[in-house]
């Protein structure tokens, strides 16, 4: 199976290749920063009361200008956990945002009803969904694991073993098989005991997956555990 070093770029790398417009990859490296942390940052908008359409255009204006004034060039390693700077991004750049709208009405001398603004504090307090700091925490962790069950599944297409991780990938959700172990090992053409250690693998595959992907996205060693656990969180819906 390949490893980590077959893997051309950490997110980390890749701020600094996108921040680079010399950088012969750096058309590529974009792209797959704004493919791979779009749906957090389209959580967390929404959830601050824009429509789905309307985060899309912030979130798309955000990393617009992200790149047009290189502040993703002020994104290091050293500063922090990659999620912390992207979300405080964002919020500097909606704060930015709401700013101008409220010039923009008070200079076309707009009127804002104060009845249309308590209706919406109403909506929003009886609304039991998540923060929008939760939902960018939960969408931000479930993109992570999705990125990490593509690594694992590119591990085992690599390794001629395509067949067996899709047999067993129910393992990776903590869920059980529709087949009794004895009955998927046989279609399987394995020993139970063979099963057995196959999925105790692609746990420990996964695990260490996981590890890597997180690695890519914080500064020091000891805040992979401290990440480890926030994201089991966001996952359960704890948020911070």
């Amino acid at each position: 199976m390949s490893t980590a070093g077959s893997f051309a770029c950490t997110r980390w790398t890749q701020v600094l290749v996108a921040a680079d417009p010399a950088h012969p990859g750096t058309r590529a490296a974009l792209e797959e920063l704004c493919r791979t942390y779009r749906p957090p940052l389209h959580a967390y908008a929404c959830r601050t009361g824009l429509s789905p359409s309307d985060a899309d255009d912030a979130v798309q204006g955000f990393f617009a200008r992200l790149l047009r004034l290189e502040s993703i060039a002020q994104a290091r390693r050293e500063r922090g956990r990659f999620r912390a700077f992207l979300l405080a991004s964002l919020k500097h750049f909606l704060a930015d945002a709401r700013d101008r709208e409220r010039a923009a009405r008070r200079g076309s001398g707009r009127v804002v009803s104060l009845e249309v603004e308590e209706a919406a504090v109403r909506r929003l307090a009886a609304d039991a969904g998540p923060s929008p700091d939760a939902a960018f925490d939960q969408v931000w962790a479930l993109t992570l694991l999705q990125q990490v069950g593509k690594r694992l599944e590119q591990d085992y297409r690599a390794a001629d073993q395509a067949e067996l991780f899709q047999a067993l990938k129910f393992a990776l959700a903590g869920e059980k098989s529709d087949l009794p172990y004895a009955e998927l090992a046989a279609t399987l053409a394995m020993t139970e005991p063979a099963l057995r250690v196959a999925v105790h693998r692609l746990r420990q595959r996964y695990r260490q997956l996981l590890r890597e992907e997180i690695a890519q996205t914080v500064e020091t060693a000891e805040d992979i555990e401290d990440e480890l656990r926030h994201l089991r969180r966001a996952v359960a819906g704890g948020g911070r």
